[in-house]
C-alpha cells in the first residue's frame, strides 16, 4: 500500500456530488479481490484530478492521472 511520503498537511474537504457520478466511480474502484471500494483510492484520483486542473490553468505541463488500474493497486 502506497503512503504519502510528502510532508504537506492534509485538509479535509466535505463535498456533495450527485449520487450517479459517485456510484459510477465506487463501482470503478472496486477491488476485484474484495467487492469494496479500494482504501485511499477515491482520494487519490481526487488528488490526481486537481493537480492536473491547476497545472492546466497555469499553463504548466499537465502531470499524469492514474488510470483504473493504477488506482486498483493501491491495495
Amino acid at each position: 500500500m502506497n503512503k504519502r511520503n510528502d510532508s504537506d498537511l492534509i485538509r479535509n474537504w466535505k463535498i456533495t456530488l450527485p449520487a450517479t457520478l459517485a456510484g459510477r466511480v465506487e463501482f470503478m474502484l472496486l477491488s476485484p479481490v474484495h467487492q469494496k471500494p479500494i482504501y485511499g483510492a477515491r482520494a487519490r484520483l481526487v488528488e490526481s484530478l486537481l493537480e492536473y486542473w491547476i497545472a492546466v490553468e497555469s499553463g504548466a505541463i499537465p502531470p499524469h492521472i492514474p488510470s483504473v488500474e493504477e488506482l486498483r493497486s493501491i491495495e
